[in-house]
């Protein structure tokens, strides 16, 4: 979801803007997809628990955490800009690389 926003706020300071109806499709598609993916991790790192109701309640819990995370990509970008959007989702991927190592290694043991 926030790579959606930045790549839109990158391409307003440039020459090449787009007009309000495509920022708003990728904004659109971005926000789906971070649906999903959030969705889609929530039910796959559940996958130990056999009751299905419950994983489907935790896939539906990471949509809103989800939100919440590109909520906060709105005060990034009031703080930053441009430069602190992205560094707000370099911190992003690299704490959801490093919680998905975790899981993984609790996963094993």
């Amino acid at each position: 979801m926030t790579s959606g926003v930045l790549l839109v706020r990158f391409f307003q300071t440039t020459d090449s803007a787009f007009s309000a109806e495509q920022n708003a499709a990728i904004i659109s598609a971005s926000m789906l997809l971070g649906i999903l993916a959030a969705v889609v991790t929530g039910w796959l790192r559940t996958r130990a628990i056999a009751d299905q109701w419950r994983r489907g309640v935790t896939a539906a819990v990471s949509v809103f955490g989800a939100a919440i995370l590109a909520v906060f990509a709105t005060a990034a970008d009031m703080i930053g800009g441009y430069v602190g959007m992205a560094c707000y989702l370099v911190l992003l991927i690299a704490v959801a690389w490093l919680t998905h190592r975790a899981a993984a290694r609790s996963a094993r043991a």
